[in-house]
């Protein structure tokens, strides 16, 4: 059987939302590379009650507009202008507002599918890009000068080569598998059930986050007067909430969350997804490296995955930007060990905050209980500690990549 043959600079594995933003990062760039995706995009999905969201940092909304992207988003995201944290049956409640952090807004809520939308047309109109789609991976060859592919499509082989392989795979990352790159982390017991809702009174642009015994509700505005809720339960429960009517289930998630959105009247689709801690053990190995979920998933308590991965692969920008200004290579081991080293301390940062959220709020020990409710109402008349919290949630913290800066 013969194997057609391609070359490329860059092979990108995974057109998702994050391998596609990589891809666009670097359309002013000589670099050819290839995409690598397994599921076809359905540029002519129409508009759905129950379309699933993102939320977007500020720091992902300079760099979705460093990247050129915003003015075609700008209309078709809702904007977060307060957020709201409060922790069930206790005092004390934290608010961060927009306009005390100079900015438009701290976030945005946007749908998946009008990202996407927006990202492969963007896609289509790069010369320096080649899809292959729908294709798998099937092997991964590595060598001192290159790494080569073999992906299947329209059930026939395809070898590719390059000078550097980057997994934006996902959570069950097919490059990990290949290479034998161990998955460390730990679970959580818990699992997110996710579903739109329509509230009883103008969401106004306020996100809640509201902390109990069981696990965070979360609610984030959207279009259409809408809320994206993301409700965290231990397994058991989840499941029972996943099997609860329409009218059942938005009982309950008014019991636990109360009446600050007004009375809830209507829901959508609910899906439920397990919750854990994950980090690949390797972030590069040789000229492999990876970003996004292949790399680390976390906790949705603060809406960081998507934003992390944004400062993933802007960061990886920097360094490729940087070596083909010096008319190197891309996935010389020097270059990507320093993209690790710098990317090290900021996912560090948002692991620790995501999983103190969790082991401070989900549980009801009296004394925690109390230290809670006295660090919320410290930090909402702190100026300086609220602040800092507003600029880890905008993404503004630490290091930044180019792209990130206005």
């Amino acid at each position: 059987m013969t194997v057609q043959r391609n070359s490329f600079d860059i092979i990108i594995v995974g057109g998702g939302l994050v391998g596609a933003s990589l891809a666009i990062m670097l359309r002013d760039s000589d670099y050819r590379i290839a995409i690598v995706e397994a599921f076809a995009h359905d540029a002519d999905a129409q508009p759905c009650y129950d379309d699933r969201t993102v939320a977007l940092s500020y720091g992902s909304r300079t760099i979705l507009q460093n990247m050129g992207l915003w003015p075609a988003l700008h209309d078709q995201v809702e904007a977060i202008k307060t957020i709201h944290i409060s922790d069930r049956g206790h005092l004390g409640v934290t608010r961060l507002y927009h306009d005390e952090e100079g900015v438009e807004a701290l976030g945005y809520v946007a749908e998946n599918r009008v990202l996407g939308e927006v990202l492969h047309a963007q896609l289509a109109r790069q010369d320096n890009v080649t899809l292959f789609c729908p294709a798998t991976l099937q092997s991964i060859e590595e060598y001192q000068q290159q790494v080569s592919v073999v992906v299947e499509q329209d059930g026939e082989p395809v070898a590719l080569q390059a000078k550097c392989l980057v997994a934006a795979d996902g959570i069950h990352s097919k490059v990990r598998r290949c290479l034998s790159i161990a998955n460390t982390g730990k679970t959580y017991h818990q699992c997110a059930v996710i579903a739109n809702i329509t509230p009883g009174q103008r969401h106004d642009n306020i996100a809640y986050e509201r902390f109990t015994d069981t696990g965070p509700v979360a609610l984030l505005p959207m279009t259409g007067n809408r809320y994206s809720v993301v409700w965290t339960q231990p397994v058991a429960q989840a499941e029972q909430t996943m099997r609860l009517d329409d009218e059942a289930f938005l009982q309950q998630l008014q019991q636990r969350f109360g009446y600050r959105a007004g009375i809830l009247k209507k829901t959508g689709m609910r899906s439920m997804y397990p919750l854990s801690l994950q980090a690949s053990s390797e972030l590069v190995r040789g000229r492999v490296v990876m970003v996004g979920n292949a790399a680390h998933a976390i906790h949705p308590v603060a809406g960081q995955g998507f934003n992390l991965a944004l400062r993933d692969i802007a960061t990886l920008v920097d360094c490729f930007t940087a070596e083909h200004d010096r008319q190197l290579d891309p996935g010389r081991t020097e270059l990507l060990l320093e993209y690790q080293s710098i990317r090290e301390a900021d996912t560090r940062t948002v692991y620790r905050f995501t999983d103190a959220l969790i082991k401070i709020f989900s549980n009801d020990f009296s004394p925690l209980a109390h230290s809670r409710s006295v660090g919320l109402l410290a930090v909402d008349v702190l100026p300086f500690i609220k602040h800092r919290l507003a600029k880890q949630s905008m993404g503004l913290a630490g290091r930044l990549p180019g792209l990130s800066r206005v």
